[in-house]
């Protein structure tokens, strides 16, 4: 007999017993019969979610390393990326001349976006003033 269980049926009979006696105050005791028996079932599935929910928090964490059979088994679970120390000077330069804007990083074949202007039309005050009064009539 394991412990756990014993603990979801104390907790069950708990809140039976519980909802009995609040409800068997009001109610006659058949209908406080009923509630205390869905209180049974109530209870005793939160408190099976409640000790799941706690074992799964309690476990103790998977380790890697150790032996070589884990480590094989437990191949691609960790990423490890590391960007190479002989381009940092590289990368370096390459973002200086960017803020700097040397001609060697326009030559590069990157142009700024040149949007067309926007030009507007000059249009009569009294049409323009049609139009808004027909947009607030709608």
């Amino acid at each position: 007999m394991s412990v756990p269980w014993r603990w979801n049926l104390g907790f069950a009979i708990f809140g039976a017993v519980l909802v009995f006696l609040i409800s068997s105050s009001s109610n006659p005791p058949l209908t406080s019969l009923v509630r205390g028996l869905y209180a049974f079932l109530a209870f005793g599935l939160l408190g099976l979610f409640a000790r799941i929910v706690l074992q799964q928090l309690l476990q103790p964490a998977k380790t890697l390393g150790g032996d070589k059979e884990r480590a094989e088994e437990e191949r691609g679970i960790v990423l490890d990326m590391t960007t190479p120390a002989e381009d940092d000077e590289s990368l370096s330069r390459l973002m200086r001349e960017q803020w700097t804007g040397n001609e060697e990083s326009q030559s590069a074949g990157f142009e700024p976006l040149k949007p067309p202007r926007l030009v507007s039309i000059d249009q009569n005050p009294e049409q323009v003033a049609q139009a808004i009064r027909r947009l607030n009539d709608d």
